[in-house]
C-alpha cells in the first residue's frame, strides 16, 4: 500500500483530497498526513517517510517547487504530484524536469486523480526495480574488484619476468590489457610506481596489519595494494601524474609519494617508526612498462632489505639527506620542544591536517607499556587541544556548547590517573579529529551555512524551526534552504535530524539514561515518534541499538 502526504493550504482541498482516498482508493492508498505550507510539508515527509506527495504549488513562503527540491535532497524515492487553481506551462514544464510524475488542476476529479496516482505508482515501482538491480550491480563489482587487483600485480609480475627474460618478446599480452585494467581499477594516469612492503608487527598479525594497511590506501589514496605473500610482504602500485610521463616528471612523482607518505604518517605513525612498516619503491614508468618499475622496486629491496625510503634512485642520488619513511623523526634533541612548536605553528596556520601528524607524536610515548610517562605529557596534550579549540572558536567555527564541552578534560584527566594509556590516546585523537572536521566544516562552507550549522549544534534540544534558525542567522528561509541544499546536499529538516541521531547514538551508549530521557535531550517529546524515527535512520530501534552497543557490538558506529 502507498503511503500519501496531502499539501494544500485551503482545508477545503485537503479534505477534499482526503475523501477522494477514503471513497475510492483505500486499498491501494493511505493517507498518512497533511500539511498547509511548504515547511510543514518538508517536515512531515521528514517524519512521515511518505510514497506519493500530492503538492499545491502556491503556498505562503517556501512554495511547492521550493519543497520538492528541498524533500528531494534527502535521497529517499518519493512520487510527487502538483496541484494548482491555474495551468500555467511554465509551472509544468520546471515540474517536470525536477521529476513530478503528472499536474493536476483544481478542482481536483476521480478519474484524473485516478491517472494520477497510477503513474506515481509505475514511477515508483520503476526506481525501486532500478535501485535493487543497480544494488546489485554495484555489489557484484565490488566483489571483483579484489579478484582483478590481484590480477593487475599478476601481470605486472609476468611483465617483468618476460622482460628479463626477453626484452623484445612476449610482452604484448599485458600492453593489451592496460586498458581493461585502467577502466575496472578506475585508473586514470599513463605511468605510475612500483614498490613492495614490508610488514612485521611486534604481535606477528601481520594479516591485521595488511588489512589496515589496504583499508588506508583504498579509501584516502589512489594507490593500490597487492595480496599479503610469504606473511610478511605486498606490492604497491602508486599512479603518478605528468603530462610528459611521471618517469620524466621528478617532482611531480614526489609530489605523488609525498602525499601517500603523509597519509601513511598519519595512520601508520608508530609501525613506521619501529620499522613494523617499510617500503621499497622502483623508479616511475609508464604503466605499458611497469615491469621495469617492479624489478626495480625488487633490486632495491634485496639490495637494502626492507630499508628504502619514498625518494626515487634517480631523483635522490646516493648522498641525498631527504626524509624517508625509515627515519626517525623523534629521536633528536629537544624533540618535544621543537614537536610541540610544530603544532602550535600549523595550527595557528590552518594546516589542520599537518597537525594531525604533529600531534601524533605527541601522542607516540604512550604507545609503550613500560616507559615512565611524565606528568608534562598530559598538560603538553591538553595545552595542544586547547589552543586548536581557540583558534577554531575565535574563528567562529564552534559554538559555546561545543566549546565547554571541548575544553572539558575531566574524561581525560581520569583515564590519565587511572594509566589507561592506550584509551587515553584513543580519546585525545579522537578529540583533535572532531576539530579537523570542525575546521574543514568551517572552511568548506558558507558563513551563513557555518552559523545555521552551530544553531543546531545549540538549540538542538529545543523544538527549532526552518524559520528560527533563518532569523537567526540573518536570512530568509527560502535563502537558507538553498544554501543548505547546494553546500550540503541536504536541506535544513534533515541536517536537524542527522545531527540529533548522532546526539541519540551518543547518549544511547550510556547505559543510566532510558529512551524517554534521550528523546527529550534530542528535541523529541514524543519518545514513541523519536523511535520510529530512530530506527528509519538507523536501522535499529533506540532499545536495540543501546543492547548492541552495550554488548560491544558495532562499537565504532557514529
Amino acid at each position: 500500500m502507498k503511503r500519501v502526504l496531502v499539501v494544500d493550504d485551503e482545508p477545503p482541498i485537503i479534505n477534499g483530497l482526503s475523501l477522494l482516498f477514503k471513497r475510492y482508493f483505500q486499498a491501494a492508498y493511505t493517507v498518512i498526513g497533511v500539511a498547509q505550507t511548504g515547511r510543514e510539508a518538508i517536515e512531515k515527509c521528514a517524519q512521515l517517510g511518505p510514497d506519493i506527495v500530492l503538492m499545491d504549488v502556491q503556498m505562503p513562503g517556501i512554495t511547492g517547487l521550493d519543497a520538492i527540491r528541498e524533500i528531494s535532497q534527502t535521497g529517499a524515492p518519493r512520487a510527487f504530484i502538483l496541484v494548482t487553481a491555474y495551468e500555467r506551462f511554465d509551472i509544468a514544464r520546471e515540474a517536470l524536469s525536477m521529476g513530478v510524475c503528472d499536474y493536476l488542476l483544481k478542482p481536483v476529479s476521480k478519474d484524473r486523480l485516478e491517472i494520477a496516482l497510477q503513474a506515481a505508482s509505475t514511477y515508483l515501482d520503476r526506481t525501486q526495480l532500478l535501485n535493487a538491480r543497480e544494488l546489485e550491480f554495484k555489489d557484484r563489482q565490488q566483489r571483483l574488484i579484489p579478484l582483478i587487483e590481484e590480477a593487475f600485480f599478476l601481470e605486472i609480475r609476468r611483465d617483468a619476468l618476460n622482460h628479463a627474460q626477453s626484452p623484445q618478446g612476449a610482452r604484448g599480452e599485458f600492453a593489451r590489457r592496460i586498458p581493461l585494467f585502467k577502466e575496472q581499477l578506475s585508473i586514470a594516469e599513463d605511468s605510475g610506481i612500483v614498490g613492495f612492503v614490508s610488514l612485521s608487527p611486534a604481535g606477528g598479525d601481520a594479516k591485521s596489519l595488511h588489512e589496515r594497511f589496504v583499508s588506508t590506501i583504498r579509501y584516502k589514496t589512489r594507490a593500490l595494494v597487492g595480496p599479503l605473500e610469504d606473511g610478511r610482504l605486498c606490492a604497491l602500485f602508486l599512479p603518478l601524474r605528468g603530462d610528459k610521463g611521471a618517469e620524466n616528471d621528478r617532482s611531480g612523482t614526489r609530489t605523488e609519494r609525498d602525499s601517500l607518505h603523509e597519509v601513511l604518517k598519519a595512520g601508520f605513525a608508530t609501525e613506521l617508526a619501529t620499522g613494523e612498516l617499510k617500503i621499497s619503491f622502483g623508479e616511475p614508468a609508464p604503466l605499458l612498462d611497469l615491469g621495469r618499475s617492479w624489478s626495480g622496486a625488487l633490486r632495491n629491496f634485496t639490495r637494502s632489505p626492507l630499508s628504502q625510503d619514498f625518494t626515487s634512485a634517480e631523483a635522490k642520488g646516493a648522498a641525498d639527506a631527504s626524509e624517508s619513511l625509515l627515519e626517525d623523526p623523534w629521536s633528536r634533541q629537544n624533540a618535544a620542544c621543537a614537536r610541540d612548536g610544530q603544532f602550535y605553528e600549523q595550527i595557528a596556520e590552518g594546516q589542520y591536517a599537518l597537525a594531525g601528524q604533529s600531534f601524533e607524536k605527541m601522542l607516540l610515548p604512550l604507545e609503550g607499556e613500560r616507559a615512565a610517562l611524565s606528568p608534562n605529557l598530559f598538560f603538553s596534550i591538553c595545552g595542544a587541544l586547547s589552543f586548536a579549540v581557540l583558534k577554531l572558536a575565535g574563528g567562529g567555527a564552534l559554538s559555546g556548547e561545543a566549546y565547554r564541552e571541548f575544553m572539558d578534560y575531566s574524561d581525560l584527566q581520569a583515564l590519565w590517573s587511572a594509566g589507561l594509556r592506550q584509551r587515553f590516546a584513543a580519546s585525545a585523537r579522537e578529540r583533535f579529529l572532531s576539530l579537523q572536521r570542525g575546521a574543514a566544516e568551517a572552511g568548506l562552507h558558507s558563513p551563513f551555512v557555518v552559523k545555521a550549522l552551530q544553531y543546531i549544534e545549540s538549540h538542538y534540544q529545543e523544538q527549532i524551526t526552518l524559520e528560527s534558525a533563518a532569523e537567526a542567522v540573518g536570512i530568509s528561509p527560502g535563502h537558507l534552504t538553498r544554501l543548505m541544499s547546494d553546500e550540503l546536499k541536504r536541506g535544513f529538516a534533515h541536517t536537524l535530524i542527522d545531527f540529533r541521531m548522532r546526539k541519540a547514538k551518543e547518549l544511547l551508549r550510556q547505559p543510566a539514561l532510558s529512551i524517554k530521557e534521550v528523546s527529550m535531550r534530542c528535541g523529541y517529546p514524543d519518545a514513541n515518534y523519536f523511535s520510529r524515527l530512530f530506527r528509519r535512520m538507523i536501522g535499529w530501534t533506540p532499545r536495540e541499538y543501546a543492547a548492541r552497543q552495550s554488548r560491544g557490538e558495532d562499537a565504532n558506529a557514529q
